[in-house]
């Protein structure tokens, strides 16, 4: 058994737009959203509640953006907001940790 000892810093990001501000509220709610029917890794997410309506959660790129495009399907998304919206999440400050790319959000409603 380890123990892995981390600072989180949070940075409040800039109003996303309408679209991925959408997704993340529905995150917020479901750290599984858009998963319904889709292969994915059990482990590619950490659920880190604190409770009060704040969610902390860690995804890997990949799976935050199966997600996306499993909800873009559920919100029958054009292919343009389903492009846009996949860009917004590319855009988000992922870091390089254990050979892959991960973000830790915090999610407050």
């Amino acid at each position: 058994m380890s123990l892995s000892i981390g600072v989180v810093n949070i940075e409040y990001l800039h109003y996303p737009g309408a679209l991925l501000y959408k997704f993340m509220f529905n995150l917020a709610e479901n750290p599984n959203v858009g998963l319904e029917g889709v292969v994915s890794a059990e482990d590619d997410y950490w659920d880190g509640y604190g409770g009060f309506g704040n969610s902390f959660y860690e995804f890997q790129k990949s799976g935050l953006i199966n997600r996306a495009n499993g909800w873009a399907t559920e919100e029958n998304l054009s292919d343009s907001d389903r492009s846009d919206l996949i860009q917004g999440i590319e855009q988000l400050p992922f870091r390089e940790a254990y050979g892959m790319e991960i973000i830790m959000l915090h999610l407050s409603v």
